[in-house]
């Protein structure tokens, strides 16, 4: 059985741009994955991501996907001190998080690989968390997205 690491956050604000992009199945999981990259390059192609990354009060990029009833939200950005007109803030709020980690291979990658094994093997086999489908957090702690340490925190409740 998975060793889980159950952590309390603290709220957090970032800043930063999200767009819309197809709810994930498990049959779908490579496209979607496609479209968070591709949500990433352009903010980096555009310098808009590392704008926010200057101002960074943690040097940690962050993104977040949301589901709603129009598919998933993906949020990327930055717990930063950079103003961007065009940004938008989210608040994460302060919650207990399974935190899973992994590295040394491309961050996409990484972060698909957490998200399976949370949850197709965690949260079937820990029937006292309880995940309200909400939204997960993708950390890239090492700021290279190529050769990656990342971090993924699902919020939960225990029962």
């Amino acid at each position: 059985m998975t060793e889980l690491t159950i952590k309390h956050m603290a709220e957090l604000t970032l800043i930063g741009y999200s767009t819309s992009i197809l709810m994930p199945t498990m049959e779908n999981v490579d496209e979607v994955s496609k479209q968070k990259s591709a949500h990433f390059g352009t903010l980096a192609q555009s310098g808009k991501f590392s704008a926010l990354m200057a101002g960074s009060r943690d040097k940690i990029g962050y993104a977040v996907g949301k589901t709603g009833s129009q598919g998933l939200s993906y949020f990327a950005g930055a717990n930063t001190e950079t103003e961007a007109c065009d940004a938008e803030q989210l608040v994460l709020p302060a919650n207990d998080y399974v935190i899973l980690t992994a590295e040394g291979a491309p961050s996409r990658k990484l972060f698909d690989q957490l998200i399976r094994q949370f949850f197709g093997e965690i949260l079937p086999n820990h029937p006292e968390l309880e995940y309200e489908d909400t939204y997960v957090i993708e950390a890239l702690l090492n700021g290279n997205p190529m050769d990656a340490v990342v971090e993924l925190a699902v919020p939960v409740k225990v029962k």
